[in-house]
């Protein structure tokens, strides 16, 4: 049986687990990990996100996983390289297909990112993308408060608050004539019909999740069994991934003392 674990500090990571399973996959079992007691990721310290991003691998490890993809923009930003590094498994993030998707994208070489502070702090996204295409402008905008709305369920399309939020956060990018934005949180793509209307239909978003999905497609009969792992709060993380996965992916989710596997 080969297995997949997935982890995130809370329920962003669900976008890249419903984009995996709705295309597809080689994976005959799937075992998500949410870090609901210690979300947000995007508030703490580089050192502090890498301790949390090892704990989380050897739990995914513990429970059998033969590939990790760290569904999270932060994690991914801060600590995949530390995490490449430690251990023998393959560890995907989500940060450079979102860059090569996005520069396959521009027409107009203006690309915007929008994530956490320490993804924006981290300057990862600007050395990719420059990487790849050096005549690319790149414009970051830290949007710390999306997060939170998004765990508390505030991300409906019609909700004011999250409208007005995403308006204060993008105008910037806005007025810098993007053409593609990279969504660099995977919680982003809750928001992503209220960030389209806003920009407008000339600007192409990055979903990372999609992306990702897009390299694992592999045709298969059948669905991978799922399992959910939270360090906090499991009736509260089912409620929200009812919303992101539908009624055909029933979730239960087992509470686990993630502070119990090591950081070193």
């Amino acid at each position: 049986m080969k297995t997949l674990g997935i982890f995130d500090s809370g329920v962003g990571g669900l976008t890249v687990l419903r984009e995996i399973v709705a295309r597809g996959s080689a994976y005959d079992r799937i075992v998500y990990f949410g870090d609901t007691g210690r979300v947000p990721y995007g508030t703490r310290s580089r050192e502090t996100i890498i301790r949390y991003s090892r704990q989380d691998v050897r739990f995914l490890l513990s429970r059998g996983a033969d590939e990790i993809i760290v569904a999270c923009g932060t994690a991914s930003a801060n600590a995949l390289d530390e995490l490449k590094a430690s251990f023998p498994q393959p560890i995907t993030g989500v940060i450079d297909v979102s860059a090569e998707a996005a520069v396959a994208a521009t027409k107009n070489g203006r690309i915007g990112v929008i994530g956490t502070a320490a993804t924006i702090k981290s300057g990862v996204y600007p050395r990719k993308l420059k990487a790849l295409s050096p005549s690319v402008e790149v414009f970051g905008q830290a949007c710390p408060l999306l997060v939170p709305l998004a765990e508390y369920g505030f991300a409906e399309r019609g909700n004011q608050i999250a409208r007005l939020t995403c308006a204060h956060y993008l105008g910037g990018l806005k007025e810098k004539g993007i053409d593609t934005l990279i969504l660099g949180c995977t919680h982003f793509p809750l928001f992503s019909g209220m960030i389209g209307e806003y920009l407008g239909p000339g600007v192409r978003l990055i979903n990372s999740g999609a992306e990702l999905a897009r390299r694992l497609a592999s045709p298969r009969a059948g669905t991978p069994a799922l399992e959910f792992y939270v360090s906090d709060d499991p009736a509260g993380f089912c409620a929200d991934a009812a919303i992101f996965l539908g009624a055909e992916h029933p979730v239960s989710a087992s509470l686990t003392d993630i502070a119990a596997y090591p950081a070193d």
